[in-house]
């Protein structure tokens, strides 16, 4: 009796310890939001009425019809789209280009696709705002740069972009195990499948123990 009362202690134990793992998996850190950066402040200003921001820094590389072209493009899809021209940097105070875009929609409050292009470089995307089907743009255009093949490449995905169904508001809930629904399930199948294993082991090793003793 008492071997089995310690076994469903383990049981319970590991169980919860499981559950508590899956969970920690599962679900986003909780981390500080970093300060935005000047870059994200000077194209959040432009992009608050308009969709297409160039940085001084690349003035000239885009033609004014191709850039004009792009404005349009951006403004007429649904969701809009918003882009952001400037260089590649890593000295500009984020990690990622998702990081940056995010500031950028977080301070224009205008739901839509963020669109970093860097001439030359790869391009990337970020929703913000909203929640729809999913919608990618990553990586250089084929062959050697140029501005006209760029904006046909970026005029592609605008034209895909426009139309997907989407809603406003971003979803902050783990999709790993599948929502708040199967985070649960799977913290109670880890650790259940955890504390039965736990258990077993510990009762074989409870019967050695008791074993060694008697034969002492």
């Amino acid at each position: 009796m008492r071997r089995w009362i310690v076994g469903m202690l383990i049981t319970l134990v590991v169980a919860v310890a499981g559950g508590a793992l899956a969970w920690r998996l599962a679900s986003p850190a909780v981390m500080p939001e970093p300060p935005v950066t000047e870059r994200a402040r000077a194209a959040a200003a432009v992009l608050a009425d308009a969709h297409v921001y160039v940085d001084p820094s690349v003035d000239g590389v885009f033609t004014d019809q191709e850039l004009a072209r792009l404005e349009d493009a951006a403004a007429a899809s649904d969701p809009q789209v918003f882009v952001v021209v400037w260089p590649d940097s890593d000295q500009a105070g984020y990690g990622f280009s998702r990081d940056v875009l995010r500031q950028i929609g977080a301070e224009t409050g205008r739901p839509g696709v963020y669109l970093e292009v860097s001439p030359g470089e790869d391009v990337d995307s970020l929703d913000v705002g909203i929640e729809g089907e999913y919608f990618s743009v990553f990586g250089a255009v084929d062959g050697a740069w140029s501005s006209a093949a760029e904006t046909a490449r970026l005029l592609d995905e605008i034209a895909e972009n426009d139309g997907r169904e989407y809603t406003l508001g971003e979803d902050t809930g783990s999709d790993y195990w599948g929502g708040t629904g199967g985070t649960i399930t799977a913290g109670l199948l880890i650790g259940g499948f955890s504390g039965i294993c736990a258990g077993v082991l510990g009762l074989i090793g409870w019967a050695l123990v008791r074993r060694r003793r008697a034969a002492a």
